[in-house]
């Protein structure tokens, strides 16, 4: 089914809707997911909630031939939730020892483990999933010319940390300064040490026979694992659709996502913060931090030193008009705060508060003294042992996921009877 017909049922909520976009759109959807988060787990999860903010918000999509990028946007806002540390394992083998390239296969998911997050991102989107830059633009949410920079600094950043990797394999023999370079690191290499090693290799006469002429991101790309969904992730996500119990943490899921451009993709955030958030003190390109400056370090000092000065002198300027309205009498027999001279009600019905006056008035002719209304208070439920106090608090809506099975192990797949590809020219 086509992209157009697939956005046309979801608008007119036909029940196979649903279905037919998992069928179109999972097998992609669910690699992006895992390569973000490198957990089967937690990318089962994240494609769920990509198709229930999908299906919530399919009216807003202003183009249906964009519905696979708009679905990579959700998914990307999914993942932003979640992201794991760097250091964490993926839970699939990057290599097995009956693949020929196995040593290549390491370097390859090395070298773009210690990319950038949006470099390896945008990289993953625009070699595996077949993204143009007009949608990268409109799922990372920027122009079209800084979708083409930044696929290009990725590209010049994956050729660094690939040589680095070449040299870190070849280990500190055969050169004293690559030796010392590669001494400085401490556990996995960083961007700041591949791009060291990059510019060493360029005029080290040893090391420049190490280095790639040219690095292909998709030969690249093309040695890290292939992961697919389970059998069971269909029936585990299209479940949520038809649970009615689930009906509320399907509306807790749509209400999370709350922004959306012109063109109907979702306000992106940046690695988990908000734009909104991001901007807030300090100026962000591409997921970098801007430095303060000298001056603005400068001022920081003299600016709560005044604040701290400004405090003191407004509790010293409001102790002494306490201790002048004290000498003087200030607002000695003064009535109540409503301005009445009468007395103040007291804490025990129908007793006056006028001096000599303890006993409680008459009742009216013709009536009586009206009973106190007590609040009405739910009764303990049932099972709840004696004297306990009935239950105020409200129902809360479900504040998160419901647990998941663990899926099916993803069988490996061996390329040992294939030639391995090159990494680089």
């Amino acid at each position: 089914m086509s992209d157009h017909l697939l956005v046309e049922a979801l608008r007119n909520r036909d029940p196979g809707a649903t279905a037919s976009a998992y069928e179109a759109r999972a097998g992609g959807l669910y690699a992006y997911c895992w390569f973000q988060l490198r957990d089967r787990d937690a990318a089962q999860v994240a494609l769920r909630d990509t198709f229930i903010v999908a299906e919530a918000y399919i009216g807003k999509l202003r183009e249906a031939d964009r519905f696979g990028p708009w679905l990579y946007a959700i998914a990307r806002l999914e993942c932003a939730r979640r992201m794991p540390s760097r250091h964490q394992a993926p839970d699939v083998p990057v290599a097995s020892h009956d693949q020929e390239d196995v040593d290549q296969r390491i370097m390859a998911w090395q070298a773009v483990l210690a990319l950038p997050p949006l470099s390896r991102e945008i990289l993953e989107l625009h070699v595996r999933h077949q993204l143009t830059i007009p949608d990268l633009a409109a799922v990372f949410g920027m122009s079209l010319r800084d979708a083409q920079t930044a696929l290009d600094t990725a590209q010049d950043e994956l050729t660094a940390a690939l040589t680095a990797e070449i040299l870190a394999h070849e280990g500190p023999y055969g050169c004293v300064e690559r030796a010392l370079l590669l001494r400085e690191r401490q556990g996995d290499l960083t961007h700041d040490v591949s791009v060291r090693l990059t510019e060493h290799a360029q005029g080290c006469p040893v090391c420049r026979t190490l280095r790639p002429r040219y690095v292909s991101a998709a030969k690249v790309y093309g040695l890290l694992p292939e992961v697919a969904p389970a059998p069971e992730t269909r029936l585990r996500v299209m479940s949520c659709f038809l649970d009615p119990e689930l009906v509320g943490y399907r509306l807790f899921v749509a209400t999370r996502v709350t922004e959306f451009g012109s063109d109907g993709f979702p306000v992106q955030t940046t690695f988990g913060r908000s734009r909104r958030a991001s901007r807030r003190g300090r100026r962000r390109r591409f997921g970098r931090t801007r430095k303060a400056s000298k001056e603005e370090e400068s001022a920081v000092p003299v600016l709560a030193q005044a604040v701290r000065v400004a405090a003191v002198l407004v509790a010293v300027t409001i102790l002494a008009a306490g201790g002048v309205a004290s000498m003087y009498g200030v607002g000695a027999g003064r009535g109540d705060v409503y301005g009445n001279a009468g007395p103040r009600p007291t804490a025990i019905p129908g007793v006056s508060q006028r001096p000599g006056s303890g006993r409680r008035p008459e009742a009216p002719p013709g009536g009586s003294d009206m009973p106190r209304r007590q609040p009405r208070l739910t009764p303990p439920s049932a099972g709840s042992p004696p004297g306990s106090a009935p239950d105020l608090s409200p129902s809360t809506a479900p504040s998160g996921p419901p647990p998941l099975g663990a899926p099916a192990p993803v069988p490996k797949r061996s390329r040992a009877s294939h030639p391995a590809p090159s990494l680089g020219a």
